[in-house]
């Protein structure tokens, strides 16, 4: 069978079954993109900022800034928003919410036509190098993770890979070159650092296993390719550099010590609901996740032959083992968790799709491996004991160190993959004795596909949404809102009323924000507000769910005032001085702040002598561009309440002068003014994305026209050839 027929014939078989998996997402009321399979984030931060790019794109604007998250943040800079993918992208030039849902199972179809061409090249058959698609596409990462922004770059780890085999395998072209960079700055524009790190880190080790002590003109071609790529995605990586300069993260030296999975707890790759559905336990999200006792079984076939194994087969044994050990925190490779960098990365989450993809791989390496009828009954009597080896080895432990000491096993969540490797073991023992290889290889890569899709509960559609809440155009907003939506103003919100990021689909300003970088400043004052340390940052972080609240008994906090906050939600009647109830609606109260100071104040330039503020006027708000009229008669401060952030640059109208920002209270903004001025402008021009642009077009523009270039030569040598 030649390629293009096994690739016409695996999309045949694949399509389908994708579609019929997540079937019942076509459900109007019911939203891939939006479920909760184990991290919110999508719900709650990427669909927001998305519909605001959407909004910002569609007002001819860079998607820079959001000024309704918090005090304002950077929107583009904060690298999870990741504007500028293509997939993004077309949501925000055609914004629907099933066109989303439809774009995930696009990349899910990507992933699958990826690694299956990938191993066609290392030269599997199609039945084999089909059983490693379907194992990576139906594995339980692949699904946990198909809404979140890691999968944007793991899914061009394959074709990238096929571009560098095909380097090595072939003689270097610089449409190769072109290639390789073209999907590496996809794969960096994905929107996660982490993934990003560890598709360069596979990448590179593949390349250099594969070189050996040859192939070094290729070698350093591959390695020439991530240079375009980072200067290609400029725009994105320079804003992002730019911010962490004055931004606050989780991402100190110690975050791989948190959320270590446990070693005792490894059913999970092969049982993984014996405890309940997903997400019904905590010690759930630190559980690695499921890869199928048919799939391994596969692999093992690859493990008892490994002499016969390529050099590409090995490196995925050995890539898969190490990684493993680094997850499971196993001795000495758990130090390099340690190491410079790695020791800032959640190794736990991010490491793991190479991990996956390696087994993946390798089921088709051991499948082949069966179907050239390499494996006779002392080969299958190792893998089969070794599979089951570590299935019951899984079982006793989860019965000997439970999540808790009241949970209960469920006995269909460890019975039925012990039937399948049964039945799996049972089939390909058929196939050796008599010889029906052919039919043997097919029932196990269909039992393959039957073990994956026998996924713990949790990962279907658990709940259904009201699409017109969820609307990019929406117009249906929950009624406790009312108050603020008829005199929009900056509003906190108490007691998971209304969570954090969700006003940005009713353009609305919430001071909480459920980001993954903070400005430091803005950090400093909700410490301040709060009253905890710096030092405490992190653990407070985690305490409220991946965010900062602010708390009741802290109210009467000055800087709320000082920061225009108007409005406060809560689901229950509270007592707070100096905060008005202005609305009841069923169990939703509002409160409105009346010493909430206005957004755009004029102040005297020493404000220790007490005077009073004065309003100015904002005339625009455009997110990125700000105007605000402006008159008096002495020297005086022009006080934002904004957040303080470099990037924005302020201008005196009309003489059309630069006026110096400075922080005021922590985060604000402040300029000085002088008599004579009408207007003062902010605008927004952070040099990162001003340089990166720059360094964006550039790269684009030469790669286009070296290629065009090659192309002009190459006609010019095939007439030359003909005249000859």
């Amino acid at each position: 069978m030649n390629k293009k027929l096994g690739l016409i014939l695996f999309l045949a078989f694949f399509l389908p079954v994708v579609f019929f998996h997540y079937r019942d997402f076509i459900d109007p009321g019911k939203s891939l993109f939006l479920t909760v399979f184990d991290d919110p984030a999508p719900r709650w931060s990427f669909y927001p900022w998305l519909v605001e790019s959407a909004r910002q794109i569609k007002r001819n604007r860079f998607p820079l800034w959001c000024g309704l998250e918090g005090a304002g943040m950077p929107l583009l800079a904060n690298y999870q928003s990741t504007p500028f993918n293509p997939f993004n992208l077309i949501f925000e030039l055609f914004p629907n919410l099933k066109l989303l849902d439809l774009l995930l199972v696009l990349k899910l179809v990507l992933l699958g036509v990826f690694t299956f061409v990938f191993l066609l090249e290392l030269g599997l058959s199609p039945l084999s190098a089909g059983a490693s698609a379907l194992t990576i596409c139906f594995s339980g990462y692949v699904s946990k993770t198909i809404n979140q922004v890691n999968i944007n770059t793991e899914i061009f780890l394959p074709a990238g890979l096929l571009v560098v085999e095909r380097i090595f395998n072939n003689r270097f072209s610089l449409l190769k070159f072109i290639l390789l960079t073209l999907i590496t700055a996809m794969a960096l524009l994905g929107g996660n650092p982490e993934a990003g790190f560890y598709y360069l880190l596979f990448l590179a080790l593949y390349s250099l296993v594969r070189a050996g002590f040859s192939h070094k003109r290729e070698l350093l071609l591959i390695g020439l390719s991530i240079f375009p790529a980072l200067f290609i995605c400029s725009a994105q990586f320079l804003s992002f550099i730019e911010y962490l300069g004055y931004g606050w993260h989780i991402h100190n030296t110690y975050l791989h010590t948190i959320g270590k999975p446990a070693l005792r707890w490894f059913y999970s790759l092969f049982f993984p609901w014996l405890f309940g559905p997903s997400l019904s336990h905590p010690q759930q999200l630190f559980h690695l996740s499921y890869l199928g006792l048919v799939p391994v079984f596969l692999a093992l076939f690859s493990l008892v032959r490994i002499r016969s194994l390529s050099r590409q087969g090995i490196f995925f044994w050995v890539y898969a083992l190490v990684f493993l050990a680094v997850i499971y925190r196993i001795k000495p490779l758990d130090y390099i968790n340690y190491l410079p960098l790695m020791n800032r990365i959640a190794s736990v989450k991010f490491a793991y799709f190479g991990v996956c993809f390696c087994l993946s791989a390798l089921a088709g390496f051991g499948l082949e491996q069966f179907l050239k009828k390499n494996i006779r009954g002392k080969q299958f009597a190792i893998s089969f004991g070794i599979v089951s080896s570590l299935s019951i080895l899984s079982l006793l432990l989860a019965y000997s160190f439970r999540l808790n000491p009241s949970a209960s096993i469920f006995r269909g969540a460890w019975l039925m993959p012990m039937l399948l490797i049964l039945l799996a073991g049972g089939i390909a023992l058929y196939g050796i004795i008599f010889e029906e290889i052919k039919l043997s290889g097919a029932l196990l890569v269909f039992l393959t596909l039957i073990n994956l899709l026998h996924m713990y509960p949790g990962l279907r559609p658990n709940s259904r949404i009201n699409p017109e809440s969820w609307r990019y155009k929406t117009q249906k907003f929950p009624p406790f809102l009312m108050p603020v939506v008829n005199n929009p103003g900056r509003f906190i919100a108490l007691h998971g009323i209304f969570h954090h990021n969700l006003n940005l689909i009713y353009r609305l300003n919430d001071l909480r924000v459920f980001e993954g970088i903070y400005p430091e400043s803005y950090v400093r004052a909700i410490a301040e507000i709060e009253g905890f340390n710096m030092e405490d940052a992190v653990e407070q972080f985690f305490q409220h769910g991946w965010s900062f609240d602010i708390s009741a008994k802290n109210l009467s906090h000055p800087l709320l005032s000082q920061l225009s906050v108007n409005y406060l939600l809560s689901p229950r009647e509270i007592s707070v001085q100096s905060w008005n109830l202005i609305s009841q609606k069923d169990s939703y109260y509002i409160y409105k702040n009346p010493n909430a100071l206005p957004r755009t104040r004029i102040q005297p330039g020493n404000t220790s002598q007490g005077i009073g503020f004065s309003r100015a006027n904002l005339e625009m708000d455009q997110t990125d561009f700000l105007k605000v009229r402006v008159r008096t008669n002495q020297p005086a401060e022009l006080v934002l309440a904004d957040q303080y952030a470099p990037g924005w640059r302020a201008f005196s109208l009309p003489n059309k002068t630069e006026r110096k920002i400075s922080p005021e209270a922590i985060l604000l903004r402040k300029v000085p003014i002088q008599p004579g001025d009408d207007y003062i402008i902010f605008i927004y021009q952070p040099w990162g994305f001003r340089i990166g642009l720059f360094f964006s077009l550039v790269s684009i523009c030469a790669l286009v026209s070296a290629l065009i270039f090659q192309q002009i030569l190459r006609l010019f040598s095939r007439r030359l050839a003909i005249r000859a």
